[in-house]
């Protein structure tokens, strides 16, 4: 406890013959946690050779318990003619490589409207576990933005007596709605939809 964060990066000589703290420590968290990012672009981005794909590939090599999950699109001949299929598809960095982990077939195109939920939806298959997390990669979101939901929907989790409540809007920490006009913009358009709205729609009739 005295030598702090060096007992768990510097092992010591006792650890280095056996299995370290840092280990241990990193074979609970995965058991516990599965961390799947959602890049529905990555296929079309590492067969372009599109510097984006080599990022997402450095993260996972660096974070070796990240998940990345994808839509393929590929083009496959079925009763003679060429059509285009769709794939969902895990992988994760062995080697300094991409290894596929699982691919499934979707029954047509994912994106169907805004394209952002469909990116969600489709890796929830690849996760499991008790609880749920989705992060968005907004304008201003960051990990302890989406820590705190868990602990602010606890207060409400009580009981209201005749009308408890069902949907909770609780906007975003936005600290950069000064930068620019499409700043502002976009920081009014997320309290706007994610506070005022949702509390409407919670209450739709009054």
């Amino acid at each position: 406890i005295l030598i702090g964060y060096k007992a768990i990066t510097l092992p010591s000589e006792k650890d280095k013959k056996s299995q370290s703290l840092y280990a241990n420590l990193e074979a609970m968290a995965d058991m516990k946690f599965t961390y799947v990012a959602t890049c529905q672009n990555y296929g079309n981005q590492k067969r372009s050779g599109d510097r984006r794909a080599t990022d997402i590939l450095n993260l996972m090599v660096n974070n070796p318990s990240l998940r990345v999950a994808y839509i393929d699109e590929v083009e496959e001949r079925e009763s003679g003619n060429l059509q285009k299929v769709y794939y969902s598809v895990l992988i994760k960095a062995v080697d300094n490589r991409d290894q596929e982990i699982f691919r499934i077939k979707l029954p047509g195109p994912a994106k169907l409207g805004e394209g952002k939920p469909e990116n969600q939806n489709h890796a929830l298959i690849f996760t499991r576990g008790e609880a749920l997390q989705t992060i968005d990669m907004n304008q201003d979101n960051y990990l302890e933005e989406a820590l705190k939901m868990r602990n602010l929907l606890e207060e409400f989790n009580e009981d209201h007596g005749m009308r408890p409540p069902t949907i909770l809007g609780v906007r975003e920490h936005i600290f950069t709605g000064g930068v620019s006009s499409l700043a502002w913009f976009m920081s009014n358009q997320e309290t706007s939809f994610v506070t005022i709205g949702q509390r409407v729609l919670a209450r739709p009739l009054k």
